[in-house]
């Protein structure tokens, strides 16, 4: 058992410190304190403590986890890795994790904030209006994210090959304007290249070169 000896309010005025036994223990929402009628003098049990601290730790990285995800979506490896180097800095035991990661992803399920499909749409089309590429890179990429292969797969397929083709066309075009002075041979090789990086197929490659260079 301890003791409650001390609540203090933080100055944002949304969370409290907690002391047991004249000692900081840890701090709380405010509505988590009222919600538990905390008190000074008030007697918890060790179970009860153990409780109080895993919503404690809860809120904290539930916030933290929001603020992430108001950057952009993220897929559920980029928060798995993210709560793994945040539980490995706070030093966080093996249970308290796993009950930490359980409540996390149920809430942020609860919220419709992840889900490997929505973020793998919207990777793609986010590639697709700024940094264009092809098929194969935006599959390595995802797959990269841990986004499962068979979504990868699913989504990729609605892909149109002519808007690809589009898209190659028009950074083929932004290429060849800084090789127009170079021998022809070395035009056709570096537009390969760039074009290969940028993961775009053969045949489309293929049919672009032949557009802008055999003309």
């Amino acid at each position: 058992m301890v003791v409650v000896t001390d609540l203090k309010i933080q100055k944002n005025q949304k969370r409290v410190n907690l002391f047991f036994d004249g000692r900081y223990a840890f701090s709380l929402s405010l509505d988590e304190v009222v919600k538990n009628s905390l008190r000074n003098g008030q007697q918890l049990s060790s179970e009860t403590v153990s409780n109080l601290y895993l919503k404690s730790q809860y809120e904290k990285v539930l916030t933290r986890v929001l603020n992430l995800l108001s950057y952009r979506p993220r897929s559920y490896r980029e928060i798995v890795d993210y709560l793994e180097k945040h539980f490995y800095k706070q030093n966080v035991s093996l249970v308290l994790k796993k009950k930490l990661r359980e409540k996390i992803f149920q809430k942020l399920e609860e919220l419709k904030l992840i889900n490997d499909e929505v973020f793998a749409i919207w990777w793609v089309e986010q590639r697709l209006n700024f940094r264009p590429k092809g098929k194969r890179m935006l599959k390595a990429e995802l797959l990269q994210k841990g986004v499962d292969s068979q979504i990868v797969i699913r989504v990729l397929s609605n892909l149109n090959n002519q808007s690809l083709e589009k898209l190659a066309k028009n950074q083929a075009e932004k290429k060849l304007r800084s090789l127009k002075n170079k021998p022809f041979m070395e035009q056709k090789r570096k537009l390969f290249s760039h074009l290969q990086r940028k993961g775009f197929d053969y045949r489309i490659i293929k049919n672009i070169i032949d557009e802008l260079l055999e003309k």
